[in-house]
């Protein structure tokens, strides 16, 4: 929900706004993926997930105290919440959208380091590869942010949710090089990254700003749900006796997901 409070400070520039505010996601993605491989190596997998926890707490506690948006109406309550929302197409895509995007956003991430490693890989080496693609996708909250306010949220969404899919059905598959993980790092990273940008900008614009406040914990809570979905069924396909090695399922499984929310990105568009 922190990421729609610069949409309610901005109407000029909102995108550019909004993406430098993301930003920074990828950029701590940048610092945790090496940190973690090195924890993981140093104290174990119980104590590397302890450690994470604390500094999210700390760290996310102090970032939410700085938190500030230009008006806040403190009479709203569950009894006045605006359920008329549910009635409302564009939020319900919208909605379907979030969801089959949280199923397939981190999935990637906790796969293709397996992945490398099972094609010769280095788990330090894929560990960088993690690494480029939170800086891809910090870079592109950026771009995308910047760019959105001129192209168009809902085109640049649309662009970016097939752009993610056709990484993961066509690009996947082949990356088994360090050469090629780079670019399958960086579209995916990148063009991940501009969905987050583009995610509250595209709520604002469909639903209004007056309505984010209410709407992102809907959307944060169908959110949760997908991301429950997501690496539970890619690990339940690779657990099968004599699942692929190449991963394919996994990654026609993510590319699906990603495939169903440009879907409905291109029925809001339309």
């Amino acid at each position: 929900p922190s990421s729609t409070a610069p949409a309610r400070w901005f109407t000029k520039h909102r995108g550019l706004a909004t993406g430098a505010a993301v930003a920074g996601a990828g950029v701590g993605g940048l610092i945790i993926a090496p940190l973690t491989e090195f924890l993981v190596h140093r104290v174990g997998v119980e104590w590397s997930l302890r450690i994470t926890a604390i500094y999210i707490m700390v760290l996310g506690t102090i970032a939410c105290y700085f938190v500030r948006v230009p008006f806040q109406d403190k009479t709203r309550t569950l009894r006045n919440f605006d359920w008329q929302a549910f009635g409302d197409m564009r939020f319900v895509t919208n909605a379907g959208i979030v969801f089959f995007v949280a199923a397939g956003y981190m999935t990637p991430y906790a796969f293709l380091p397996e992945f490398w490693v099972a094609k010769g890989i280095s788990s330090q080496t894929a560990s960088v590869l993690i690494a480029i693609a939170n800086v891809a996708s910090s870079v592109s909250r950026l771009v995308t942010g910047f760019t959105a306010d001129y192209i168009g949220v809902l085109n640049s969404l649309v662009l970016s949710l097939l752009v993610v899919a056709v990484s993961c059905l066509a690009l996947w598959p082949f990356a088994t090089s360090v050469g090629m993980g780079v670019v399958m790092s960086i579209f995916y990273g990148f063009f991940t990254g501009s969905y987050w940008a583009l995610a509250p900008l595209v709520a604002a614009k469909l639903l209004g700003v007056d309505r984010l406040a209410s709407i992102s914990g809907v959307i944060s809570t169908i959110a949760a749900f997908g991301s429950w979905m997501g690496s539970p069924v890619a690990n339940a396909m690779l657990a099968r006796p004599h699942h692929d090695s190449d991963f394919v399922s996994v990654s026609t499984y993510i590319g699906i997901l990603w495939l169903a929310s440009f879907v409905l990105a291109l029925l809001n568009r339309v």
